[in-house]
């Protein structure tokens, strides 16, 4: 029987835990595309279902107000929207752009919504 001492590793835990970080693959940040995000929600809209498109709109909606209420330019300002209306505005936008295809969601949510809900005017 091998007795280890509170807050040490045996030799095959430590090797474990170096292979396990050392992966390229763990490396890597996952994200879902703009591409991928607008194919999600292009599905939704065909069984007229308001779920998680516009869910993670509203929740980038929210975020990026509070910004904007703050007197922040990179957030967004303006009226409240209507029930389903922040999938409409994402998938209007992103068929006209895209160059911002491979993306982060996030990051083509943000372009959308700043586009429609600018906090100054465009120059």
């Amino acid at each position: 029987m091998h007795i280890v001492r509170p807050g040490t590793f045996t030799m095959p835990a430590c090797l474990a835990l170096a292979i396990a970080t050392a992966s390229p693959a763990a490396a890597q940040p996952r994200y879902e595309t703009v591409a991928q995000f607008y194919r999600m929600c292009v599905d939704e809209a065909a069984k007229k279902v308001n779920g998680r498109c516009e869910a993670y709109l509203a929740g980038a909606a929210e975020t990026l107000s509070a910004f904007g209420n703050g007197g922040n330019a990179s957030g967004i300002c303006g009226r409240g929207v209507q029930s389903g209306e922040l999938s409409r505005i994402f998938l209007t936008w992103a068929p006209n752009n895209r160059h911002a295809a491979n993306l982060p969601r996030l990051a083509g949510a943000t372009m959308a919504l700043r586009q429609r809900f600018p906090c100054r005017p465009a120059t």
